[in-house]
């Protein structure tokens, strides 16, 4: 990923994985991204997701990248989660979406999404989307 850039409009920058993320500001008001390979570890999608209708709706609505990773914030990529594990029965949730995407501490973001106005959109979004 070396070498990519990010064209910035102001002076917010939000990275949603948590990932490492060295981030230079030249002149031109562009931001140079690099992160170190050895974290960028591809995670096979487990064959429950990857057989599922519902994953790919996931994917038709682009909340999901052809990577397997979430295009959403971590509160909502944590509701998403919740609610494909209810629907396709799978014990182990957190361990299991933590694994594929990277992320520590989804039942965390699943309790801030929680407290979230915006999160009944999604909910609503997700439903609409799985049914």
């Amino acid at each position: 990923m070396a070498g990519n850039k990010i064209y910035v409009q102001g002076n917010y920058v939000d990275v949603h994985d948590n990932e490492v993320v060295n981030l230079s500001i030249d002149k031109a008001g562009t931001v140079n991204v690099s992160k170190r390979q050895e974290e960028r570890v591809q995670t096979d999608v487990p064959e429950v997701l990857a057989k599922s209708e519902l994953w790919e709706r996931l994917k038709q609505a682009g909340l999901i990248d052809d990577d397997g990773q979430p295009t959403v914030s971590r509160p909502e990529a944590a509701l998403m989660a919740n609610m494909l594990a209810y629907r396709l029965n799978i014990t182990n949730k957190w361990k299991m979406f933590e694994a594929l995407w990277h992320r520590n501490n989804m039942r965390g973001d699943y309790n801030t999404a929680m407290e979230q106005k915006k999160s009944l959109e999604f909910q609503d979004r997700l439903k609409n989307i799985f049914d």
